[in-house]
This record gives structure tokens, C-alpha cells and sequence, in this order.
């Protein structure tokens, strides 16, 4: 064991825990990975300014509405920041689990950047949303934090969230000093006209290389005028998720009575969070600038306790696994874990799903469903994530995407079969 982990835990409480811990990370990770969907579905389906302004289409119907309102208190953001905070501890344990600091170092870096080009292959050939460079980026930025102390980790945290809440409240107070050109300009990218809404619709329900010029314009626009404000919001998050990682929350060591205090204290707080600004945001139908604003710092906040609450129901979900692998945890692991496993594998099939479901080099789907449908697609697909995962795992040790990436860093192919 390495003197990382004895700083945090005693060595008989993580032998104990030794396989806990991993199934404790990759349940959650499959959690997290089937809940990024719900929010990225709507992304494919429909023109990208309706995954921000939800009316930007037109009034939505009392069905559509909540289930724009559920997703928003239950899925937006916050599996970003799962996903995010279990980034953040795959570092650590990476890292630890090299003897050589050296070496550690630079399989993480030749990591990172196949990671850094899957992301880019997957933005330009798939979609215009891809997370994975953002991840790649913030991953090469925050690894010698890994040696930070815990506190030290949670106030440089807390400090980038705050930084984006600044952001946030001077995109607010800015809005009234705009020149008339750029107010008139900045209107118009939150509630685009009938005819720049009907040239999205157009362009990707046309061929893959129909697509491209849209796609890859998109592409860049989301990975230059969006990736600070990014990195520094999930670099934020993965400190804290190397500090839950290195204090042993993430192992599921600590007491069922921590996490279920924890659980019932901060996720129904996180969710009332959300539901303020969401709140403002129907009632005044995407008013702005608020909307656009401080209405989404309810939920930047709401989305790190909703977070949290979630990791602790998946701590305790672990526990009771470990008591029980026929219990309701350990079946909950058995389905949960190889999605885990396989997220990188599963979040670019995702991509290739929904991109055949909605797209016009598909079934041409997109703008045509309603949000309610659109949950019903994700439905599925979970449930063929879930089980494709299962089947593959029973027969070989990694995902597709997963072994390529691993055998890339490791510059040698890798066993694949069991």
C-alpha cells in the first residue's frame, strides 16, 4: 500500500476495502455516464441554443415543460460533475499506482494527450459537444496538485467555482453596457430567428459531409470562445474529487451513517438550488439577461451538492454490496460497474447513437421529436449500454476504446481477451 493512501486511511481499513473501493468508483462512473446523456440527447436532437434557452423553438408544452423542469433539477450539470470529480481521482490512483514518479508522470501525460486526440477526432467527425479535450487539457493542468494537501485541494476548488460565479455575474451587470451592435447580436445567439434555426435544422438533417461545414464551424466555437471557462469549472471539480479520493470517501471507507447524513442533507439542498433557477427561468420563459446569468448560479451551486448527495447514495449502494452481492446493491453494481469500465468506449457510442437516431445520415430524427421522446430514446440506449457492457466484459478485459487508449499510452499492444 502506498504511503499516499496510509496518510488517509490505515492499511487494514483499505485492505478490507481493496475491491469496494474499485467497484465504489466504477458504479459511480456508470452512473454518471448514463445521466451526461439525458442532457446530451437534447444537444443532438434539436438546434445546439435549445440545450441552453429551452423556448428558443417556441413555447413548450405542459409534458415537455417538466420534463425540461425534472432534467433540470436532477441531471443538468451534475453528472458533468461526477464525472468530472471521478477524473479528478483516476489521476491519484493512476499515479499511485506507479512506483516510479517519473514513469508515473509521463504515461499520464502520453494519456492525456490520446485522450486530447480521441476528443478531437470525436468533435470533428461526430459532434460539436465533445468534453473529452476539455478533460484532456484540465487533466495535464492539475496533475502535480495530486501531492497537494486536502485542504489545499478544496480551497483552490471552491476559488475556480467562485471565479466562474464572477464570470457569470459580470456577463450580468455587462449586458446593459453593450454597444446596440453587440446587444443586438448577443439577443440573437439566445433567441435565434426562424430562418438561422431552420439552416441548423437543415444542415444536419443533410449527410454526414452535408454536415461538416456546420459541425466543424461548431466545433471550434465551443472548443476556443467556451474551453477557459471550462477547464477552469472542471478543473475545479476534479481537485475535489482528488480530495474525496485521498480523505477516502470515494473508497466507500468511511461510516454508513457519514454518507447517509450527507445524502439526506445536501441532495435535497442541491435539488432546491436548481429548482430556484429553473424556476425563474420558465416563469419568465428565458428572460434575459437573467436567464442566461444568475439564474444559472442556482444551479452551478445546486449541481455540486446534487453531485455530492449522489456519490454518497452510490458510497452507501457499494457498502451494501459488499454485505450483500445478491442485494439490491450488489445487483445495482453487477449493471452499474461495466458501464463504468467501459465510459470512454460508452460515451462515443453514445455519440455514434444518436448521431444514427437523429441526424439525416440516419434516421433524420432531429427537431422532430418531443422532449418527452427524446427521454424515452435515452431510455434505451441506457438499457443497451447496460447490457452490450455486461456482455463484452464477460468476454474481454477492457472496451474497444479502452484498450486502444490504454495500449497507445503503454506503447504495446495489451491482453484483450479474459
Amino acid at each position: 500500500m502506498s504511503k499516499s493512501h496510509s496518510l488517509t486511511a490505515s492499511p487494514s481499513d483499505l485492505s478490507k476495502t481493496e475491491n469496494t473501493r474499485y467497484i465504489s468508483l466504477d458504479t459511480l462512473r456508470g452512473f454518471a455516464l448514463l445521466g451526461i446523456l439525458m442532457m446530451n440527447a437534447i444537444a443532438f436532437a434539436y438546434p445546439e441554443i435549445v440545450y441552453s434557452n429551452p423556448f428558443a423553438m417556441g413555447a413548450l408544452s405542459s409534458a415537455d415543460l417538466w420534463q425540461w423542469m425534472l432534467t433540470d433539477l436532477f441531471f443538468a450539470e451534475k453528472f458533468y460533475a461526477l464525472f468530472s470529480m471521478l477524473f479528478g481521482a483516476g489521476i491519484v490512483l493512476m499515479a499511485n499506482k506507479q512506483s516510479d514518479p517519473q514513469r508515473a508522470k509521463n504515461l499520464h501525460y502520453r494519456r492525456m494527450l490520446w485522450l486530447l486526440m480521441i476528443g478531437l477526432i470525436h468533435g470533428y467527425l461526430l459532434w460539436w459537444g465533445d468534453i473529452l479535450v476539455t478533460y484532456a487539457i484540465s487533466g495535464m493542468l492539475i496533475y502535480s496538485c495530486r501531492h497537494w494537501r486536502i485542504r489545499s485541494l478544496w480551497i483552490v476548488a471552491v476559488l475556480l467555482q467562485l471565479a466562474i460565479t464572477c464570470l457569470y455575474l459580470l456577463m450580468y451587470w455587462g449586458w446593459d453596457v453593450m454597444p446596440a451592435d453587440e446587444l443586438a447580436e448577443s439577443k440573437a445567439v439566445f433567441w435565434p430567428s426562424e430562418q438561422t434555426l431552420r439552416a441548423e435544422i437543415n444542415a444536419n438533417l443533410g449527410s454526414w459531409w452535408q454536415q461538416t461545414t456546420y459541425r466543424v464551424a461548431t466545433t471550434i466555437e465551443y472548443q476556443t470562445s467556451y474551453l477557459i471557462p471550462l477547464i477552469v469549472r472542471m478543473s475545479g471539480i476534479m481537485l475535489i474529487g482528488m480530495a474525496l479520493y485521498k480523505s477516502g470517501v470515494l473508497l466507500a471507507t468511511r461510516s454508513s451513517r457519514f454518507y447517509l447524513t450527507h445524502l439526506l442533507l445536501f441532495l435535497p439542498l442541491g435539488v432546491a438550488l436548481s429548482a430556484c433557477g429553473a424556476w425563474a427561468i420558465a416563469s419568465s420563459e428565458f428572460a434575459l439577461p437573467s436567464s442566461f446569468s444568475t439564474d444559472r448560479l442556482w444551479n452551478l451551486w445546486g449541481s455540486l451538492l446534487t453531485a455530492w448527495g449522489y456519490t454518497c447514495l452510490f458510497m452507501l449502494i457499494a457498502q451494501q454490496a459488499k454485505v450483500s452481492a445478491s442485494g439490491i446493491g450488489g445487483r445495482i453494481t453487477a449493471w452499474l460497474a461495466p458501464v463504468g469500465q467501459m465510459a470512454l468506449t460508452n460515451y462515443l457510442m453514445q455519440s455514434v447513437l444518436c448521431g444514427m437516431i437523429f441526424y439525416g445520415w440516419g434516421m433524420g430524427l432531429y427537431a422532430s421529436l418531443s422532449r418527452w421522446q427524446v427521454s424515452m430514446v435515452v431510455v434505451v440506449i441506457w438499457l443497451i449500454e447496460i447490457s452490450w457492457s455486461r456482455w463484452w466484459l464477460t468476454r474481454f478485459q477492457f472496451g474497444p476504446v479502452e484498450w486502444i487508449w490504454r495500449s497507445a499510452t503503454q506503447r504495446r499492444r495489451q491482453a484483450w481477451r479474459r
